[in-house]
């Protein structure tokens, strides 16, 4: 069994990883006799009293040889609640285990330094970037499985910003395929869908090569992804303007790969947004981010149904790009 520390800080802003070393720590101390009830405490600062919370951590646990005990929020704490922090750690009960948890933010100031010498700090720190990749790898292979690069890559481009979110697809999928050792990309089309985002990609890639037609059938699959048409809207004014500001360090001796990275897009679709580039003209651009603000206005003041104003705005780039 790994030593038990008197008292931990948890930093970080993974909710989902500190609860579960919450759940690891009451296993080790608490074990499964039902001493839980009796022997677990959480509090959270500025809706208790910090007296509560030390008088708790002095008194002898019930049955089990240990207590522990969650104090959320140490991040929020005031003076008051340092104090009595801070003279706690300096003399901790033996019968007791206490977790100081931020809420997102570390400890400020003089208190971060003067509890790491007592504390064990820990910190669960979600992924970002290109970090998240990697983590969805690791995620299925601890689920027995391994995952396609790009299936991986389809998976964070849906999911990026909710990784729990992101950790009950990869459940899913790992179930979803059964004695198959590898998720692949059809599987995460299959199960969890194809992201508004990348059918914006694909549809102004259509709208470059003046394929009304499949621009057409892009924006009634956007339609059943169940987006409101202006989030659509915004989303490829967005792209109309990445387009834009491309186009305008082209000017300055950029190159397509560095002015495709200035500008965030995603390395699956680099290659084709540096054809776009190319594909429309400045002027191009400029009329159809007016075009978009016509479609945009019409919807808000009622004069076009949503649907139909998506469709008059691809017939009129079209026909700008003829």
């Amino acid at each position: 069994m790994p030593r038990i520390f008197p008292l931990y800080l948890f930093t970080g802003d993974d909710a989902y990883l500190k609860r579960e070393a919450v759940e690891k720590l009451k296993k080790a101390l608490l074990g499964k006799d039902g001493s839980e009830a009796f022997n677990f405490d959480a509090y959270d600062i500025g809706k208790c009293d910090i007296k509560e919370v030390t008088d708790t951590l002095r008194s002898a646990p019930f049955t089990s040889g240990k207590r522990l005990v969650l104090l959320k929020g140490i991040d929020r704490a005031g003076d008051r609640e340092r104090e009595a922090v801070l003279k706690y750690a300096k003399n901790p009960s033996k019968n007791s285990c206490l977790i100081l948890e931020c809420s997102k933010k570390e400890p400020a100031g003089s208190f971060r330094n003067e509890i790491a010498g007592y504390a064990r700090e820990i910190s669960f720190t979600l992924p970002r970037g290109n970090r998240v990749t990697s983590w969805i790898q690791k995620e299925v292979r601890a689920r027995g499985k391994t995952v396609r690069y790009d299936a991986a890559l389809l998976l964070k481009e849906l999911k990026e910003d909710d990784i729990d979110g992101l950790r009950n697809e990869i459940e899913k999928l790992a179930a979803y395929t059964g004695k198959r050792p590898t998720i692949s990309r059809e599987d995460v089309k299959a199960l969890v869908g194809t992201s508004a985002s990348r059918s914006v990609f694909e549809f102004v890639d259509a709208l470059s090569r003046k394929d009304a037609k499949e621009a057409l059938a892009i924006a009634k699959e956007m339609f059943r992804t169940k987006k409101a048409i202006p989030e659509i809207l915004g989303m490829i004014g967005w792209q109309f303007r990445r387009i834009k500001k491309a186009q305008e360090l082209l000017k300055r001796g950029s190159s397509g790969e560095d002015a495709s990275a200035q500008c965030k897009v995603p390395a699956f679709y680099m290659e084709r947004f540096i054809k776009e580039i190319k594909s429309f003209t400045a002027g191009e651009i400029e009329k159809d981010i007016d075009h978009l603000l016509e479609a945009d206005y019409s919807i808000k003041k009622g004069s076009a149904k949503p649907q139909d104003a998506l469709e008059l705005l691809i017939l009129k780039i079209y026909a700008g790009k003829g």
